[in-house]
């Protein structure tokens, strides 16, 4: 009898080991199931983050401010009152350009032939100085639509005793200009030679006693210089009525970002009349459309 009741034991024990396996199986089972689903219902993956807009609008943004070179030796464009604070039509354009990228402006003043040579440096971001938007200078930099034109004239010392009354009496003439002026080249082409000043007062000087025969003054500077030099020794020779100085916005090429919000900027303070009234606060006219475009 015992030994009829071990084995029935041993069956018992053999029974509860199997349904004990069974049950471990189901449960590893039911784990890997659960395991699978899980990896199933993870989240995808969240894109990466769009890449962060790397340009020199972006980057003057950041700073906050709008860095532009002038002059500061220029009026009515850009100069230093008897204040010390900068003043002219130049300083009002640029700060209401600033204005709209939502910056402050800084202004940083250096000699003109330095200025354009600045932004490739990264000394400053653009100038706002008059700058005239020539061929030449459009190979290297890009140009804002222009917001200013100026007449070009020959200016000579009174009396004209240099015989100057056209384009043709330049030849072999002598011309008191900075070197990176938007008619240099054409003056050279038409066989002046040039006399290298830095600023409004050399260019004056040079030609009142006579190291230069002539210069060119927009009819702006020249009024503004006689406006504070009524003495000066000079008179207008001629004007030259086929060409005019079309003043814009430079920045780097590519920077089209940039160049965008100059154009968007000058596009709202001309369509508010505000280009205009600042043209009449410093130049007594409204300058700010070609007189050469067709109407």
């Amino acid at each position: 009898m015992r030994f009829l009741r071990n084995n029935s034991d041993f069956k018992e024990r053999k029974k509860k080991m199997k349904k004990g396996i069974t049950l471990l199986f189901v449960f590893i089972l039911i784990a890997s199931l659960f395991t699978g689903c899980a990896k199933k219902e993870e989240p995808a993956p969240e894109p990466e983050a769009e890449a962060e807009i790397n340009d020199q609008l972006a980057d003057i943004q950041k700073a906050g401010k709008l860095v532009v070179g002038i002059e500061g030796t220029y009026p009515p464009f850009n100069f230093v009152d008897d204040n010390g604070n900068y003043a002219g039509y130049d300083i009002d354009v640029a700060t209401a350009v600033a204005e709209y990228i939502g910056v402050d402006v800084e202004f940083v003043m250096a000699e003109w032939d330095a200025l354009l040579v600045g932004i490739d440096s990264k000394r400053w971001d653009t100038v706002i100085a008059d700058v005239t938007a020539t061929d030449e200078r459009r190979e290297k930099y890009d140009f804002s639509d222009p917001y200013l034109y100026t007449g070009r004239q020959v200016v000579v010392k009174k009396g004209n005793a240099v015989n100057m009354h056209t384009l043709d009496d330049i030849n072999g003439k002598k011309v008191a200009t900075n070197t990176t002026n938007s008619w240099a080249s054409k003056l050279e082409e038409l066989g002046a030679t040039i006399v290298p000043i830095d600023n409004t007062d050399q260019c004056a000087q040079a030609v009142i006693n006579g190291s230069a025969d002539f210069c060119m003054f927009n009819n702006i500077v020249m009024g503004e210089y006689l406006a504070n030099h009524p003495e000066a020794e000079l008179e207008v020779a001629f004007v030259i009525d086929t060409d005019v100085n079309e003043v814009s916005i430079p920045c780097r090429k590519g920077e089209e970002r940039l160049l965008n919000a100059y154009n968007e900027a000058l596009a709202q303070l001309r369509e508010s009349g505000k280009l205009a009234e600042l043209s009449v606060k410093w130049f007594y006219d409204d300058l700010t459309n070609n007189p050469l475009a067709k109407n």
